[in-house]
């Protein structure tokens, strides 16, 4: 069962005997939606908000008592005060992994440069933002399933200090970043079910590596999925002799993969 809280006053939503109703139902292990709390009113949960819960509530739970973390979208890497370098990557697939993790009642982290209902948001713009948000997550107590979605930056310019004047060619010195999924692997892999995506024409190649590597599904998939509400992926694990090819909207991509690891 779900139950939304209406709208009313900030006062009226913190009377003792509206909160002791509150946790009442939730004693009885009923769901509750509360209110976003703004301008001194408790306004009614988004419809997003509203979707989600009652879809976790129907699908049953499977992830239940799982810790979920997830890195999303693109990074940012400063090349001046006013220039970054980046990719095409919308974060459309890493959100719609989220949103099905919690769907299925896990408790989910995501970490990315956006903003996600229902789950804990850790807002990061470059690769070393997002590698020591992951670190930290990861200090702060086990993971069961590490989903590696981003598209982390493989390098970073070194900083111009002011910005760059122009109108001159310039040319610019790129430093190669870490690899988080590597650090995850070594540190943190054992216990943590860590899902890769691996990009690009010979993704295919890189798979057999990356499973003996420790990864437990490696989703593979072509540029011009990037930014795009669809397309066609291939999912590899640890348990199937050969990749499984998925096509459809990436929220249904999501749905297939947690079928796969669950």
């Amino acid at each position: 069962p779900v139950v939304i809280v209406p709208a009313m006053h900030e006062c009226m939503y913190e009377h003792p005997a509206v909160v002791e109703a509150l946790e009442k139902l939730r004693s009885w292990g009923i769901f509750i939606v509360d209110p976003v709390l703004e301008e001194e009113k408790a306004k009614i949960a988004s419809i997003d908000d509203i979707v989600l819960a009652v879809e976790r509530e129907l699908l049953g739970k499977p992830l239940a008592g799982k810790r979920v973390l997830i890195t999303s979208g693109p990074c940012q890497e400063r090349v001046d005060d006013v220039r970054i370098l980046t990719t095409r990557s919308s974060g459309i697939m890493g959100r719609e992994c989220a949103r099905q993790a919690y769907r299925l009642g896990a408790e989910v982290t995501v970490v990315h440069n956006n903003y996600l209902p229902q789950v804990t948001n850790i807002s990061v713009e470059s690769a070393a933002e997002m590698r020591d948000a992951v670190c930290q997550r990861f200090a702060d107590g086990p993971v069961d399933y590490y989903i590696s979605a981003a598209a982390i930056s493989d390098f970073a310019p070194v900083l111009f200090d002011g910005k760059i004047p122009s109108g001159l060619p310039l040319t610019l010195e790129l430093d190669p970043q870490p690899k988080l999924l590597g650090e995850v692997l070594e540190k943190y892999g054992t216990g943590t079910h860590v899902v890769a995506f691996k990009l690009g024409e010979d993704a295919e190649e890189a798979v057999v590596s990356m499973l003996a590597s420790g990864i437990h599904a490696v989703i593979t998939n072509k540029p011009d999925t990037m930014g795009a509400s669809q397309g066609a992926y291939m999912l590899h694990t640890t348990a199937g002799s050969q990749g499984v090819i998925i096509n459809g909207t990436k929220e249904e991509v999501a749905i297939r993969i947690w079928e796969a690891l669950l």
